[in-house]
């Protein structure tokens, strides 16, 4: 198959129509301008110039030849400069975890599109376990998770750290200094469903204990919604998504005695994948930002 370049300097002969004219304008010897369009002739199979003095003219075939390239060689040339000049444009899929989706994300995305507004983004909310499948299985360039990821198919970084809280709607339970876990165990819990991160760090944090999971959902926002019907619910969560109701007083926080619940949020992306330009331009822009 020829290339871009050949398909250049037969265009640009066959309009000079002098080698050392073509070579002058690409910068190349003349011999060497001489074997490029040669190697497009045994490529095609036919001769496409005629000898005449010192000048080279299309024969029939190469007319033909040059009406057929000329409507095309535009629109490669575009997606060649595109390519080559132009790294920081496409569209990156990012799937992250339903805490960093929600409170983290929107914020840094919009950002990043106001500096460079030829990139799109296509992002998916998931569990943690799903993210980590999902990038494992090449769905998605880049994945954002909570906590720990030890899958030696990903490149693992660390790029901010966020606090669990415990919370409720009983106003009197917060008044008090401090809990002991085994006294809340028995209360009506709502969690996040297995394979959250949330969930994880906190169970891992008070195993042994075991808690009263009463329901489980797979949204924050859900939880929240339940957790002010009743002030017989708790449920831990992330600092990130109860400012808003701790500072207006909808929720309260039950501090535990003897937990202190932190965990990491990481980035997380195939070890075999060649990260391209705006993948790791990306990258360093959510590390610098958070």
């Amino acid at each position: 198959m020829f290339t871009l370049k050949q398909l250049e300097i037969f265009i640009s002969l066959a309009h000079k129509q002098k080698v050392i004219d073509v070579a002058t304008e690409f910068d190349m010897s003349q011999s060497a301008i001489s074997m490029s369009i040669k190697e497009l002739e045994k490529i095609v199979g036919e001769n496409l110039f005629e000898r005449i003095g010192k000048r080279l003219t299309l024969n029939e075939r190469g007319v033909l030849f040059l009406e057929l390239v000329s409507t095309h060689i535009d629109a490669l040339q575009k997606v060649y400069t595109n390519f080559s000049t132009q790294k920081i444009e496409g569209t990156l899929r990012i799937c992250a975890s339903v805490t960093i989706t929600n409170y983290l994300m929107p914020k840094y995305i919009d950002e990043y599109s106001r500096i460079y507004n030829n990139v799109k983004f296509s992002l998916k909310s998931a569990n943690t376990n799903d993210v980590i499948r999902m990038v494992k299985e090449g769905a998605y360039d880049l994945g954002f998770i909570e906590d720990k990821c030890n899958d030696e198919a990903l490149t693992c970084k660390k790029i901010a750290s966020d606090e669990l809280v415990v919370v409720t709607s009983n106003k009197e339970l917060s008044k008090q200094d401090g809990h002991f876990i085994d006294n809340l165990s028995d209360m009506q819990w709502i969690m996040r469903e297995v394979g959250s991160g949330t969930r994880a760090v906190f169970l891992d944090a008070i195993f042994p204990e075991v808690i009263n999971i009463y329901m489980e959902f797979d949204h924050t926002e859900t939880i929240k919604k339940f957790l002010k019907l009743s002030p017989n619910y708790i449920s831990c969560l992330p600092r990130l998504s109860v400012e808003k109701e701790l500072a207006e007083g909808s929720l309260f926080e039950l501090p535990i005695r003897g937990y202190d619940f932190h965990r990491d949020f990481i980035l997380i992306m195939r070890k075999d994948k060649k990260a391209s330009m705006l993948v790791d331009d990306f990258m360093k822009f959510i590390s610098n930002s958070i």
